[in-house]
């Protein structure tokens, strides 16, 4: 482990990660994410398998957290740089508003092609809040899916606020194009189910769900695409009050998902 001292803003090892770490656009082009907190780095470093960490950087009053100084005894951090910054400074690179590091920047692994149609799949259709698109993927993952489609339009599955919102979710989900999605489904006809008020919606209490299929989820605003809808075999709705008009998509991800996993017992 090499152990490097940033004193100074005026760095350019610094300026140039500051400029990064801000950039969704810089970071693509990088093929990086940029991920912070222990927990991240925690689930990243155990899968470094998958997950091939470029730049570690650490406030330094983290050297000292416990739970970071046993891992300092892990023998691949051996292998890894630490860019060790003063508070004042770390928070010039955070992305949060109370940092408590460290801030990981990593290669983005490249998009599955492989997909099992004898499992599930979760479909982000235009979801284009972070939080959002990231706690579907944490719901998806407690339900037992790991495979991931998120459309053209959706949020970038690797940014900071969807790595932070997913808490680890992204360890375990592997993400495939719409392409492979939709070149699997020419192959082998699976249950495509949406949630949608449509009129012939069935409620979801009354849907069988113990076969394998692809959940279409869609956007805040507009809800499922037409091109979604005119392919779904089920539209489903969540029974609800009328007192409100509809449920988040999160929220409603995991009433649905939760549904699958209780009828399977």
């Amino acid at each position: 482990m090499g152990l490097h001292f940033i004193e100074s803003a005026a760095n350019d090892t610094f300026k140039t990660a500051c400029k990064l770490a801000s950039s969704t656009q810089g970071l693509k082009k990088e093929g990086l994410a940029f991920a912070e907190g222990l927990h991240l780095f925690e689930s990243l470093f155990a899968h470094s398998d998958r997950f091939d960490i470029q730049m570690l950087w650490v406030p330094q009053s983290l050297l000292d957290h416990e739970d970071f100084k046993a891992m300092n005894r892990a023998p691949r951090l051996q292998a890894i740089d630490w860019l060790v910054l003063p508070d004042r400074l770390y928070s010039k690179l955070t992305r949060v508003e109370k940092p408590t590091g460290p801030g990981v920047f990593f290669r983005v692994p490249e998009e599955a092609t492989a997909l099992n149609p004898n499992q599930d799949v979760v479909l982000l259709d235009g979801v284009q809040d972070p939080g959002n698109t990231g706690t579907l993927i944490r719901t998806a993952v407690a339900a037992g899916i790991t495979q991931v489609v998120i459309t053209d339009g959706g949020a970038w599955a690797w940014g900071d606020k969807v790595l932070r919102a997913a808490m680890g979710g992204h360890v375990a989900a592997h993400f495939f194009s719409t392409k492979t999605l939709l070149n699997t489904l020419e192959k082998k006809a699976l249950p495509i189910r949406t949630t949608a008020l449509q009129p012939n919606s069935a409620s979801l209490f009354d849907c069988d769900l113990r076969a394998p299929g692809v959940w279409v989820f869609g956007s805040e605003g507009q809800g499922v695409s037409p091109f979604w809808l005119s392919r779904a075999t089920e539209c489903i709705r969540i029974p609800q009050s009328p007192l409100i008009e509809s449920l988040n998509v999160a929220v409603s991800s995991a009433v649905c998902l939760y549904e699958q996993v209780r009828q399977r017992g």
